[in-house]
C-alpha cells in the first residue's frame, strides 16, 4: 500500500466463486470508490474489487496511480506508448499520458453499492 492508504475492513467473496473468474485471493484488494468521474458506471461510495495481479494493462476500468493520486479509470491503450485516462462521467476530460507516466495498479473485477 501506499503512504496514505490503510485497511480498514475486509469483504468476503466466495472461494469457488473467485476460482471461477480466474482471480487469487491474495492478490485482491476492495477499495472505496470517492468522487464522480466514473458515474453512471460507479458512484461516490461503491466498493470495488482490484485485481493487482500481473498482467499487461490493457482496455477496462482500472486503479491507476498518476503522480502520487490513485484514480479509477477506464483505460484506453489505441496508442502504442501511450494511455488514454478516461472518466465515464463526460463532465470530466479525459488524461492522455506516456504508459511510463502511470502505474497500474490493478483491474477493477466486481462493484458493489447502494441503489
Amino acid at each position: 500500500m501506499g503512504e496514505g492508504e490503510h485497511a480498514f475492513d475486509a469483504v468476503r467473496f466466495s472461494a469457488r466463486w473467485l476460482r471461477s473468474m480466474g482471480l487469487e485471493p491474495r492478490m485482491l484488494s476492495a477499495i472505496t470508490v470517492q468522487g464522480d468521474s466514473m458515474e453512471p458506471t460507479l458512484r461516490d461510495g461503491d466498493e470495488i474489487l482490484v485485481d493487482r495481479s500481473l498482467r499487461p494493462p490493457r482496455d477496462g476500468i482500472h486503479v491507476v496511480r498518476l503522480d502520487d493520486i490513485l484514480l479509477v479509470k477506464r483505460l484506453d491503450m489505441g496508442r502504442a506508448g501511450m494511455v488514454m485516462l478516461v472518466s465515464d462521467n463526460a463532465a470530466y476530460r479525459a488524461i492522455e499520458c506516456r504508459l511510463d507516466e502511470v502505474q497500474v495498479i490493478g483491474r477493477v473485477v466486481w462493484k458493489g453499492g447502494r441503489i
